[in-house]
């Protein structure tokens, strides 16, 4: 994995944390500016998850999208991780079976 970008100037976690949260808005926004605002705003009422929360409760994330998009939530999954990756300098190789979760657990050993 190369290491670079955010990663070089320290990689604070409030700054991966902000990374994930943009690469998880880019994600959604895949499926349309509209779209992405109806699954936050079904994320929120059905299962108490707000943007913000989403970082520090990423299974859940994970989970609920999985629930509402079935398989094709793993295509935005990967989606999400591809753009993590390019926000923080790393090398994004697709792995099968991983999820979202997988991938940002990766993603922070490769900031160390």
């Amino acid at each position: 994995m190369q290491n670079k970008g955010l990663a070089q100037r320290g990689g604070a976690l409030g700054e991966f944390r902000e990374a994930l949260l943009k690469a998880i808005d880019d994600g959604l926004l895949a499926l349309g500016h509209s779209v992405r605002k109806a699954i936050y705003w079904h994320l929120e009422s059905e299962h108490g998850l707000k943007r913000e929360d989403m970082a520090d409760r990423l299974g859940d994330f994970v989970e609920a999208l999985e629930g509402m998009l079935g398989e094709g939530a793993k295509v935005l999954e990967r989606v999400m991780a591809r753009r993590l990756y390019a926000k923080l300098g790393l090398t994004f190789k697709p792995i099968e079976g991983w999820n979202l979760v997988d991938y940002v657990k990766e993603a922070k050993k490769g900031m160390k």
